[in-house]
């Protein structure tokens, strides 16, 4: 069981650094093309699908690429241990203390995860016909996905964290690490 979860978590974390890296690139990718746009209205001929002079699309469409790269993205760097941590005060007291709120946090994280699925969700269902004027072939509900989305992915990260202990010691999540192959 231990050895299936924590190999699904890698596909999943995999999963989302790919989201996340994606959503990024395209996102510098759509801002490129609105100043394009902006400053050279005569557009090439394989862009003609998109409409010209000023267009009103890129940002709401980096924004979505932005709310997508913040939450996927949060999730794979809680897991590889990337994410902010202030440990100042922690690192002072007893070993077996530290063991309590380490276990103290995560709980901590695993009903703030709960909290943003559930209220995500309700966000997506509230705003899921409401059409994006720029973007008329998206909605704001479906934009919002990567919220509730990004916390279940993290929420599966803090229960394998639970359950098996932190996963940052093992090569996947150290990726870029000078650690790595040594």
């Amino acid at each position: 069981m231990k050895n299936t979860y924590i190999l699904a978590m890698d596909y999943v974390y995999r999963l989302c650094i790919w989201l996340s890296g994606f959503s990024l690139l395209f996102m510098t990718f759509i801002y490129l093309i609105g100043i394009y746009a902006r400053f050279r209205p005569d557009l090439p001929a394989w862009l003609d699908f998109m409409p010209h002079a000023s267009t009103s699309w890129p940002e709401p469409l980096s924004q979505i690429c932005m709310i997508t790269f913040s939450f996927v993205g949060a999730a794979a760097a809680y897991r590889a241990g990337g994410h902010i941590a202030i440990t100042m005060l922690v690192d002072r007291i007893p070993a077996a203390a530290q063991k309590g709120i380490a276990i103290f946090v995560d709980l901590a994280m695993l009903a703030t995860c709960v909290f943003i699925i559930k209220w995500g969700i309700v966000g997506c269902q509230d705003a899921w016909e409401d059409v994006i004027p720029s973007l008329p072939f998206l909605t704001s509900g479906i934009t919002h996905l990567p919220v509730p989305l990004g916390s279940f992915f993290t929420l599966l990260f803090v229960v394998e964290k639970l359950l098996f202990g932190p996963q940052t010691h093992r090569e996947l999540v150290q990726f870029g690490s000078p650690k790595v192959g040594h």
